[in-house]
C-alpha cells in the first residue's frame, strides 16, 4: 500500500485548544489504537501483524471484497471501521500506512494522547495585518452603516492606484473573521454596542426594604388634557422604587422632568414608605441640581441620603426602574385612546391628532382627551394594581389560598421583612412639612427677604441686616416663607432655628405673589408671546404688499367724462321702488350675553355669532367669567355641537 505523507503531530508546546476537526481525528486515531491492541491480545499477534492486518483488512472493504467476519474484526462493523480511519488520516484517498500507525503509537506513548491531534494548518495573516484593512474601516466603520460595496467603492476612490484595493470577495471573507462585537464597532454608538457586550447581574436578596431607592422620569406615551389650559400635553411620570422589594412607594405626576417633580415624588415615598439610605438615580438635570445636592440646603443632606449616579450610557444598571416603566406606563398609556407610541398604527394616531385640535378649537376641550385629576387617579391605580402582583424578580412562597408556589408581590415581600422585625424610617406629618421644603440662601436686607421677583418682610428680621439665612419655600404658595439661622454642626452648616414667617409685602413690583412654578408658567408665556408676535408682523408684511398690488392695478376713472344714461335707465328712476328694510342687527355688549342669548334663542344665531362663541370656550379666562356669571358651559358647548351636525345632516 502506497505511504502517506503524514503532517508532524501537535508538540507540547502548543497550547490552544483543539477545534473541532482536531478533536474528530484525535478520537479517530485513538480508536484505530485500540483496535489494533485488541487484535494484538484476542488473536496472540503481534504489533506489526496487527497493523498489517487492519490495514488489510480496509483495503478488502475498500474494494468490496470483504463480505463475511473471517476472525479479524470479531463483531465490529466493517462500515464503522472504515469511517473512523477516513476521518483519523489527513488524505483518506491515500490510504493508511504501517509507518503512519507506528508513528501514532510513538505520540501516544511519549506525549499523551492529546498529542494525536493533528497540528494545525500555517495560520494565516490575522484580519487586522491586512495591509488594506485599516483604511477600509475608515469607509465601513461609519454610523451611517454603508454596505461593503460603498465603502469598498469610496475606498478604492482614495487610493492612488486603485489597483491595489482588494476585491469583495476578499473583504467579505475578511469581515466575517471578525468578532460579533468588533465587526460592528463605529457603526454603532457607545450605547448600542454595549446591549452586545456582557454584563453583570445585581443580586438584591441581601437588601433591606429602604436601604435602596430608585427613581427615574418618564414622558407619558398619551396625551391628556393639561391642567392649566386643557390643550393636549404629554405629563411627566417620576416614580419611586425601593429596590429590595419592587415597590412603588411613590411618584408624582408633573408638566415637566424637575428637581420639583423629583422631590414630590421623593416626600411621598418617604412619608409612606420611610426615609432611604441610598437614592440611586441618573446624571439628569432633576437630580442633579443645587435643590438636592447644595451643603446647607439641599434636601440630601437635611434626610441623611446618600445620593448615588449610574454611568452615563448604562441605563441597563438601572434595570429595575426601566422594567416598572415597561410594566405600569406603557399599558396604562396603551389603554387611551390618544396613545402616540412607536408601535401605534400612523394613520390611527393621526385621526386622534385632528380629532382632539378640531374639538378643541371649536368647543375649548376635547372628549378624547382625559382630564387632569382622572388621569393621577388612573395612575394612583395602576400603582397598586403592580404593588399586589406577583413578581418574577421576587422570591418564591407557597399561597396559603390556593397551595402553590408563586413570586411575592412588592406588597407580600415588604410585608414579610416587617413580620420579620423590620421598622422603616418614617417622618411625622409636621417633619415631612419642614425637610421637603426647598431651601435657597439669601442676605437680609432692611427686614426684607428677595426671591423669586417677590420681596418678603417681618420686622424679626430686623437684628440680622446684611446676614445670610436659609430661607424655606413653598413652589406652590408664594404668600410666605420660612427664614432660618445657618447653623454649623459636625463641620457642615445646617439650617437651624426658626427666626419667623415673612409674609409677602408691600414693597414689590408686583400685587399678587408668585410661586416658583407660576413665574415658570408666565416665562413661558411670555416667549411663545413674543415668537406669536414676530409671525404676526410676518404675516401683516405680506399683507400690505398683496393690497398695495392690487391698489396699483385698478382702472383709472375719469371724473370730467359726462356719464352716459340709457333710456330704460331713466324709465327705472322715475318709477319709485320699495326698498325692503333689512332686519336691524341685535348687538350684544359683552359675550356674557352674547351666550345667555345663545342658550335662549339658538336658531336666531348669526354664524359670525357663533364663531365668537367657540372662541370664547376655548379660552380658560372667558370659561372662567362665564361660569361665574351663570352661563351653563356644557349646555352652550352642546348647542355648538348640535348645530355642526345638524349641518352635516343637510
Amino acid at each position: 500500500m502506497q505511504k502517506q505523507a503524514e503532517k508532524p503531530l501537535a508538540t507540547d508546546g502548543e497550547k490552544t485548544t483543539p477545534n473541532a476537526r482536531q478533536s474528530a481525528m484525535m478520537q479517530a486515531r485513538l480508536a484505530i489504537l485500540s483496535e489494533i491492541e485488541r487484535r494484538v491480545i484476542v488473536h496472540e499477534l503481534s504489533r506489526r501483524q496487527a497493523c498489517l492486518q487492519l490495514i488489510s483488512d480496509l483495503s478488502l472493504y475498500g474494494k468490496g471484497l470483504a463480505t463475511s467476519d473471517a476472525g479479524h474484526m470479531h463483531e465490529a462493523d466493517y462500515s464503522a471501521l472504515a469511517q473512523m480511519a477516513a476521518t483519523a488520516v489527513d488524505r483518506p484517498k491515500m490510504g493508511m500506512s504501517l509507518r503512519t500507525l507506528y508513528n501514532w503509537f510513538e505520540a501516544r506513548e511519549q506525549r499523551g494522547a492529546q498529542n494525536l491531534a493533528p497540528k494545525l494548518k500555517k495560520k494565516k495573516t490575522p484580519v487586522n495585518e491586512l495591509p488594506w484593512f485599516a483604511g477600509f474601516l475608515k469607509f465601513y466603520a461609519r454610523p451611517s452603516k454603508p454596505t461593503i460595496t460603498d465603502a469598498l467603492e469610496n475606498y478604492r476612490a482614495s487610493l492612488s492606484n486603485p489597483d491595489d484595493a482588494p476585491n469583495y470577495k476578499q473583504v467579505r471573507t475578511a469581515i466575517a473573521k471578525l468578532g460579533a462585537v468588533e465587526r460592528h464597532k463605529g457603526r454603532e454608538g457607545a450605547l448600542t454596542l454595549k446591549a452586545r457586550l456582557a454584563y453583570v447581574s445585581r443580586c438584591t436578596d441581601d437588601l433591606m426594604p429602604g436601604s435602596v431607592y430608585t427613581a427615574d422620569g418618564k414622558t407619558f406615551e398619551a396625551e391628556i388634557a393639561h391642567l392649566l389650559t386643557g390643550h393636549p400635553f404629554r405629563p411627566e411620570l417620576t416614580p419611586v422604587l425601593d429596590v429590595a422589594t419592587r415597590k412603588c412607594v411613590g411618584f408624582s405626576v408633573s408638566l415637566k422632568e424637575n428637581c420639583i417633580a423629583v422631590a414630590d415624588a421623593l416626600r411621598v415615598a418617604a412619608c409612606e414608605s420611610g426615609i432611604p439610605a441610598i437614592f440611586y438615580v441618573d446624571n439628569g438635570p432633576g437630580y442633579k441640581n443645587k435643590t438636592h445636592d447644595a451643603d446647607v440646603t439641599g434636601m440630601m443632606g437635611r434626610l441623611g441620603i446618600t445620593k448615588m449616579h449610574s454611568i452615563a450610557y448604562n441605563s441597563q444598571a438601572r434595570g429595575i426602574i426601566e422594567r416598572f416603566h415597561r410594566s405600569v406606563w406603557t399599558p396604562l398609556a396603551k389603554s387611551l385612546p390618544t396613545y402616540i407610541g412607536e408601535d401605534m398604527d400612523r394613520e390611527a394616531r393621526k385621526r386622534s391628532y385632528q380629532k382632539t385640535r378640531k374639538e378643541i378649537a371649536e368647543f375649548g376641550s376635547s372628549s378624547s382627551l382625559m382630564e387632569w385629576d382622572d388621569f393621577v387617579h388612573l395612575c394612583k391605580e395602576a400603582v397598586e394594581r403592580y404593588n399586589n402582583q406577583p413578581h418574577s424578580g421576587l422570591p418564591k412562597f407557597r399561597d396559603p389560598e390556593s397551595g402553590r408556589k408563586r413570586h411575592m408581590s412588592p406588597n407580600e415581600c415588604w410585608q414579610s421583612h416587617v413580620a420579620q422585625g423590620f421598622e422603616p424610617v418614617t417622618v411625622t406629618p409636621d417633619e415631612a412639612d419642614e425637610l421637603f421644603r426647598p431651601h435657597v440662601i439669601r442676605t437680609v436686607q432692611r427686614c426684607l427677604i428677595n426671591w423669586n421677583t417677590n420681596t418678603y418682610f417681618h420686622m424679626g428680621l430686623e437684628q440680622y441686616n446684611g446676614i445670610k439665612v436659609a430661607v424655606g419655600v413653598d413652589v406652590k404658595d408664594g404668600s410666605r416663607v420660612w427664614v432660618r439661622e445657618i447653623d454649623k454642626f459636625d463641620g457642615n452648616e445646617l439650617p437651624g432655628r426658626l427666626i419667623c414667617v415673612a409674609e409677602f409685602a408691600g414693597n414689590e413690583t408686583r400685587y399678587v405673589p408668585k410661586s416658583y412654578e407660576d413665574a415658570a408658567i408666565e416665562n413661558r408665556a411670555k416667549a411663545q408671546l413674543r415668537l406669536i408676535g414676530k409671525k404676526v408682523e410676518r404675516v401683516e408684511d405680506q399683507l400690505r404688499g398683496s393690497r398695495l398690488l392690487e391698489a396699483t392695478s385698478e382702472p383709472v376713472i375719469d371724473v370730467l367724462a359726462k356719464p352716459v344714461i340709457e333710456p330704460e335707465v331713466l324709465e327705472l328712476e322715475a318709477t319709485p321702488v320699495a326698498v325692503p328694510q333689512k332686519p336691524k342687527r341685535r348687538v350684544f355688549g359683552t359675550d356674557v350675553e352674547l351666550a345667555a342669548f345663545a342658550l335662549e334663542q339658538p336658531d336666531q344665531l348669526t354664524e359670525n355669532q357663533k364663531k365668537i362663541l367657540r372662541g370664547c370656550l376655548a379660552r380658560k379666562t372667558d370659561l372662567d367669567l362665564f361660569r361665574l356669571s351663570n352661563i351653563d358651559v356644557d349646555a352652550l358647548r352642546d348647542t355648538l355641537r348640535s348645530d355642526i351636525s345638524t349641518h352635516k345632516n343637510q
